[in-house]
């Protein structure tokens, strides 16, 4: 049905008021779910800043991959990744986020990259990230048990090392090494009889 200017069709202002209301709900419900993801992501944050954990790492898969081609037709491509870095007061869920710019010879550089706590990060990046924080936090408990295999292996050796070491000194006390060439006694040997 076709409304002429300055007619209005009761049908269209309904469909539309429904579909604003669905819209308002659906954004309610995405915003209320972002402040709560956002809430637990700082307690796992806390958790892990509490944990003392001071050991880097960057999970190995992008959370996002941009690509852009400059007028000179070389390419920047951006990666973002979640990471566990040193921030300001100690270690933290981060954004680590990379750019490679190629140039017609398809040699890269890569610059060194930015760092964005992940409570600061875009929204889709943090809801990306919550999807990979189980393999991080394997990741960092894996990393952490081999380091605890190492130490005890080390301090085994150094166990063993210092008894062989008491033992030695032990074996030695009560005689005292006598120089090369007084070996014969008397009054040059250092050795006093009474």
């Amino acid at each position: 049905m076709a409304c002429l200017p300055g007619e209005s069709s009761p049908v269209v202002p309904m469909a539309l008021t429904k579909r604003l209301q669905t819209l308002s709900l659906s954004a309610r419900r995405l915003n209320d779910g972002s402040d709560e993801l956002n809430k637990l992501i700082a307690q796992i944050d806390e958790v892990l800043h509490r944990l003392r954990i001071s050991m880097d790492f960057i999970h190995p898969r992008p959370l996002q991959e941009h690509t852009t081609t400059s007028a000179h037709h070389k390419r920047t491509i951006e990666l973002s990744y979640l990471a566990y870095l040193r921030v300001d007061d100690g270690h933290h869920l981060v954004i680590k986020t990379v750019k490679i710019m190629e140039d017609k010879a398809a040699v890269a550089n890569e610059s060194p990259g930015s760092v964005t706590p992940l409570l600061h990060a875009p929204r889709h990046l943090r809801h990306a990230a919550v999807d990979v924080l189980p393999e991080l936090v394997d990741a960092l408990s894996s990393q952490i048990g081999d380091l605890v295999s190492q130490m005890e292996r080390r301090c085994e050796t150094a166990r063993e090392l210092l008894d062989e070491l008491n033992a030695l000194e032990a074996s030695l006390s009560g005689t005292r090494p006598v120089p090369e060439g007084l070996e014969g006694g008397g009054e040059d040997s250092g050795v006093r009889s009474r």
